[in-house]
C-alpha cells in the first residue's frame, strides 16, 4: 500500500476530526445531564415555596392577631391611665 498524498490527507483529517467529534459528543451529553438536573431542581423549588394564596392567608392571620393585640393594649392603657381625660 502506497502512502499517497490523498491517503495521508485522509489520515490527518481523521486524526484531527475524531477528538473534536468526541469532545462535541461529551459536551452535548453533559449539557443534557445539566438540563435534567436543572429541571429537577425547579420541581423541588416549586414544592418547597409557599403559594401566593398560602402567603396571603398567613399574613391575614398575623394581621388579625396584631389587631386583637392592639385592642387589648388600648383597653389596658385606658383602664390604667383613665382614658386620656
Amino acid at each position: 500500500m502506497d502512502l499517497t498524498p490523498t491517503l495521508l490527507w485522509q489520515v490527518v483529517t481523521t486524526l484531527a476530526i475524531a477528538p473534536l467529534a468526541y469532545f462535541l459528543k461529551a459536551s452535548l451529553d453533559r449539557l443534557r445531564q445539566m438540563e435534567l438536573c436543572l429541571s429537577r431542581t425547579r420541581e423541588q423549588l416549586a414544592r418547597e415555596y409557599a403559594t401566593k394564596a398560602d402567603l396571603h392567608a398567613d399574613v391575614g392571620r398575623v394581621l388579625a392577631r396584631l389587631d386583637k393585640l392592639d385592642g387589648k393594649l388600648d383597653r389596658l392603657l385606658t383602664a390604667r391611665f383613665g382614658g386620656g381625660e
